[in-house]
């Protein structure tokens, strides 16, 4: 008779609970929606989009947060790659991001998938140099932090950060951004 009962629960569906998933939900839109906040100050700031065109590059970046395992670090190395196309803009004359759904497309390889090979060339020299564009990577958790924290002494040490690097163009990125997210209309 113990057999048996064992036996009966060992064929019956076993029943999951995963603790946490509501909670990876909401953090996964927060870091969607931050991840869209940097890209669009970082090259679209002075344009208005619909709806619909923020929509299609949302559901972008959450698919690409969503694809790892370790959604923190795919959101920093989003930002790296964000971050060093708006170098490469600035500093090539002539050059310019299309529209967020289009330089965000899969079949554009000369949009965001274009910058995966930067960042690999990043990430090789950090290899050698561990805070070779440490700037860049700090970025993302700069945003992040102060952001979510609300906290006055988050939003001056990350400035104070970005000045004692000497990286004007990071820190007024970085007041542009913080400003963006605190106080757009939408989204």
């Amino acid at each position: 008779m113990t057999q048996q009962a064992v036996k009966t629960e060992s064929t019956a569906p076993v029943l999951q609970i995963q603790k946490g998933a509501n909670e990876y939900k909401q953090q996964l839109l927060t870091l969607t929606n931050t991840a869209w906040q940097i890209a669009y100050t970082a090259l679209w700031n002075t344009l208005e989009f619909s709806a619909q065109e923020k929509k299609v590059v949302k559901e972008f970046i959450i698919n690409f947060l969503h694809q790892s395992s370790k959604h923190k670090k795919a959101y920093n190395d989003f930002v790296q790659r964000v971050l060093l196309a708006r170098q490469y803009v600035n500093t090539h004359p002539g050059t310019y991001i299309p529209l967020p759904s289009q330089w965000f497309s899969t079949q554009n390889k000369n949009g965001f998938i274009g910058t995966q090979k930067w960042l690999n060339t990043v990430q090789m020299y950090r290899a050698s140099l561990p805070n070779y564009k440490q700037s860049l990577k700090a970025f993302a958790q700069a945003i992040e932090e102060t952001t979510h924290s609300n906290s006055p002494a988050d939003f001056h040490y990350w400035r104070n950060y970005f000045i004692e690097q000497n990286s004007q163009t990071l820190l007024n990125l970085f007041l542009s951004t913080v400003a963006n997210i605190n106080f757009s209309a939408t989204n």
